[in-house]
């Protein structure tokens, strides 16, 4: 089958069908990615394993100091007004085995970790291990702007000079992903593709299977 004949079976179902794939694929191929290489967990960082941009993490959080900052969204109307604010999460310190590392929280996992930051300052005062356990997988990606400079001043806070911050390294966050829902979603813009190649193929075998006006009988052609 040549590509003229291919393509005389697009139409705008297929076309709809290969939008909407490709879309899929665009937003989790590289969550995707991340998902499918072997996790690092919080106490394989505590005990000295190194992350950079792109590793996967996951396992229950160890110890988890307050959070440095806060995340909202709202949505902006037609007529040029928005929504009230929605806490979306919050970026907590987690302690690693040569510095510290962050943490984006869903706003469901907010209380959990509260609980837990509560419980590592006790730990820190009394030796009883936190009693919070809560699971958090993600990928970790470079802390930058404003969230990289609330870092460092929550470092400050906690009494660490601006030679000891910068000795840590580059600020590096964990931000939760859902890598379930990234397979998932994934999967469903592989199908899309192929289901529309699936329809484009036998369309295009079926226009071209069509006898000729030439070839049919007493032809006038």
């Amino acid at each position: 089958m040549n590509i003229k004949k291919l393509f005389s079976g697009l139409g705008r179902d297929v076309l709809l069908l290969f939008v909407i794939g490709g879309v899929l694929l665009y937003q989790t191929a590289g969550d995707f990615l991340v998902s499918v290489k072997p996790a690092v967990s919080f106490e394989d960082m505590l005990n000295g394993t190194e992350v950079k941009p792109g590793t996967h993490v996951a396992g229950d959080v160890v110890y988890a100091f307050d959070y440095f900052a806060t995340e909202s969204s709202y949505t902006q109307r037609s007529d040029g007004s928005r929504s009230g604010s929605r806490k979306t999460g919050n970026y907590y310190l987690i302690p690693i085995a040569d510095g510290y590392i962050g943490l984006k929280s869903r706003q469901a996992d907010v209380a959990a970790l509260d609980k837990l930051s509560e419980e590592t300052f006790t730990f820190l005062q009394t030796g009883a291990e936190p009693a919070t356990t809560i699971f958090m997988e993600g990928n970790v990606e470079v802390l930058e702007g404003k969230l990289a400079t609330y870092y460092q001043e929550y470092l400050e806070e906690l009494g660490y000079s601006k030679a000891e911050i910068e000795a840590f390294g580059t600020p590096l966050v964990v931000r939760y992903v859902s890598f379930n829902a990234v397979r998932v979603m994934f999967l469903i813009g592989i199908v899309f593709i192929i289901l529309g190649i699936v329809i484009m193929i036998r369309r295009a075998n079926y226009v071209s299977g069509l006898p000729k006006a030439s070839d049919l009988p007493n032809s006038p052609i």
